[in-house]
């Protein structure tokens, strides 16, 4: 890189300024300034951009050859620093410069200059971005460059890598987040928390705890010290075992175990715990805290009901049919026993849903639930397809067709002569009266016979379905086998 010259003492009228580039009258001046301008702008520690008065730059020292990896023949007369910049960092910066000097500022390259070209000064952090798409932390201060009538004429930006200093500030701040820690941990034995907090010994003998634990367990501080941590637990092998567990690996997180109290009542906790030592790093023992999350499983079991049962009949839905359907095929193939699966459709539920309500009708479907139930063994899913109808999945039928055809079938008639019985629903209750709508509805099966076909749940189904339907064009009230 060729050697630049730069006046950077305030420009005086016997100077002139041609190309960036300031010429001084007087020899020994422009010895004396050559050398110490020489001698900053060709120094590799920091990187020396000046650029005119629009932000394109004009000079591109050593030191920012070094830093961003281009040479100053690609940037020259080409970009602005505000290229070589982050652009979010870019508009976050022009964002707050116009909350602080209360004036709207647009990012870019005047928001790198606005303080300086207002004759403020000017020091902030900014990331650069090298050539090669690397970035770092750079301080950078910013110097408005004016001639002799004080008229802006380019700005000067150095630069100083300040990866050394973050990292140093990062190992620092983790430094002091692992203090803050161990005093907390020391504090929290000490103070109200929602959390059980215990200490143990490296052994498992409870060293202290914190009024939590008291109510968890119904016990006093006096009491649970010196005791075993795991007599508190329904399960002392797994209490155990999660004692030696944060011993072996220093940290435990969201090791469940079920808690039993005094007067035996049980809580589900989720417990968490770490090793601690002392200033000589030798192991004191556990520290723990046992969170009560029974709220929390009884939620994910409602969650997971409400996933796989219908909410009215609290039959499994659709999604839990067709596991157990896959279920009952396995078995089925493995066995050699056939399964069936009955589809039914009542033939006239749409008129007293017309007529009396959905919420009448939703009393007749909780009631087709409880009788088609009722008809069938405990090991036979039944299951609530959609609207009005119903599906039931029968296993372990016989190895002969025949036979199966006739066990089948003798469970298919049970089911439509119970359904085909009048049903009295309690609609609402006027003054100490209860008012009774009384109803007769009958249903369309299909039956489908499986065996060890290759075939997947949706074809069975879609088999007995359209035997139903073929029940159903036969006038209903009747059963009706599908044939391949």
């Amino acid at each position: 890189m060729p050697k630049i010259i730069l006046d950077l003492a305030t420009l005086t009228p016997d100077k002139t300024v041609q190309k960036g580039i300031t010429k001084t009258n007087s020899p020994s001046c422009l010895i004396t300034t050559g050398m110490l301008q020489n001698a900053i702008f060709n120094s590799a520690n920091f990187s020396c951009i000046a650029t005119d008065a629009k932000g394109v730059i004009q000079i591109f020292n050593v030191g920012a050859e070094h830093m961003l990896g281009y040479s100053a023949e690609s940037v020259i007369n080409k970009i602005t620093p505000a290229d070589i910049s982050d652009s979010d960092e870019i508009i976050a910066h022009a964002e707050a410069l116009s909350a602080e000097l209360s004036t709207p500022i647009t990012p870019g390259f005047d928001s790198l200059v606005f303080k300086a070209s207002r004759g403020i000064e000017d020091i902030y952090e900014l990331t650069y971005i090298r050539k090669n798409g690397s970035r770092f932390p750079a301080i950078v201060s910013v110097t408005a460059l004016r001639d002799d009538k004080n008229m802006i004429i380019g700005y000067l930006l150095i630069g100083t890598d300040n990866t050394a200093r973050k990292k140093i500030e990062a190992k620092q701040k983790k430094l002091d987040q692992r203090l803050r820690d161990q005093q907390f941990y020391t504090r929290s034995l000490i103070e109200s928390n929602i959390d059980a907090l215990m200490t143990t010994d490296p052994s498992g003998i409870i060293t202290d705890v914190n009024k939590q634990m008291e109510l968890l367990t119904g016990c006093t501080r006096h009491e649970l010290v010196g005791t075993p941590f795991k007599s508190y637990f329904t399960d002392q092998e797994r209490a155990e075992a999660g004692i030696k567990l944060v011993l072996s690996k220093k940290i435990v997180r969201d090791y469940e175990l079920t808690s039993r109290a005094r007067d035996g009542k049980e809580t589900q906790v989720s417990y968490n715990a770490s090793t601690f030592y002392d200033r000589n790093r030798m192991l004191q023992g556990v520290f723990a805290s046992a969170r009560d999350i029974t709220k929390r499983k009884d939620g994910e079991k409602l969650i997971l009901n409400l996933a796989f049962h219908d909410s009215l009949t609290q039959l499994p839905n659709r999604r839990l049919l067709t596991d157990r359907l896959s279920q009952a095929m396995a078995t089925s193939k493995r066995s050699g026993r056939y399964g069936a699966m009955i589809f039914l459709d009542l033939d006239n539920f749409k008129s007293l849903n017309d007529t009396q309500g959905h919420c009448t009708g939703d009393l007749l479907l909780i009631e087709v639930a409880h009788r088609i139930s009722n008809c069938v063994r405990e090991v036979d899913i039944v299951a609530r397809f959609g609207g009005d109808e119903f599906v039931v999945i029968i296993s372990n039928l016989d190895k002969d067709e025949a036979e199966s055809i006739r066990q089948v079938s003798i469970i298919a008639e049970k089911i439509l002569s119970t359904l085909k019985k009048p049903y009295v629903l309690k609609v609402e209750t006027i003054g100490n009266k209860d008012k009774t709508i009384e109803h007769l509805c009958t249903s369309s099966i299909g039956v489908a016979l499986f065996l060890d076909r290759e075939v997947d749940t949706d074809e069975i189904i879609k088999w007995a379905d359209i035997a139903m339907y073929k029940a159903k064009e036969a006038g209903g009230n009747s059963i009706h086998f599908y044939n391949p």
